[in-house]
């Protein structure tokens, strides 16, 4: 099962965000340049972990896109650890794009995600899988930029 993530660049008007799922079905969204790179970085990490029931199987699974803007949406489905996992390491991973990369990722994981849930411990990712996903959403970002106005990305997540 795939899902498609088209994300379609334009140039005086918000960006495109649209998510076919592997039924047929799809949601969508307007986008600026933050939200289309917080969804690559989920992408990338999503899909070079292997996870299946985060922010990328949610959207598969029939969540709609505008349903994460609702505070009170998500508080009512079921959250899989992966879910709060992704959440975390995808804005970590994006502020590494901006800045420079952690010295200790999984120190700075644990920090920020202690407040944040109390039922989980964070994550501990090896130094490959730090890597492979800094890689992988250097590539993901490199080609957003690349992307002429008008033009649309097109990448494949498998469910």
């Amino acid at each position: 099962m795939t899902m498609k993530m088209h994300i379609t660049k334009n140039q005086r008007k918000p960006h495109i965000i649209l998510y076919r799922r592997d039924n047929g079905t799809a949601t969508w969204m307007y986008a600026d340049d933050f939200f289309v790179v917080h969804d690559l970085s989920h992408f990338g990490l999503e899909k070079t972990l292997g996870y299946k029931t985060a922010f990328m199987g949610m959207l598969n699974n029939g969540m709609e896109i505008k349903d994460f803007e609702n505070r009170e949406k998500p508080k009512q489905m079921a959250i899989t650890a992966e879910a709060v996992y992704a959440e975390n390491m995808a804005n970590l991973f994006l502020m590494e794009t901006t800045h420079s990369n952690l010295t200790d990722f999984n120190q700075v994981l644990r920090h920020a995600f202690k407040p944040m849930n109390k039922q989980l411990s964070a994550p501990v990712l090896s130094e490959k899988e730090i890597s492979s996903v800094r890689n992988h959403l250097k590539q993901l970002i490199t080609q957003w930029k690349e992307l002429q106005a008008g033009e649309t990305m097109e990448l494949d997540y498998e469910c």
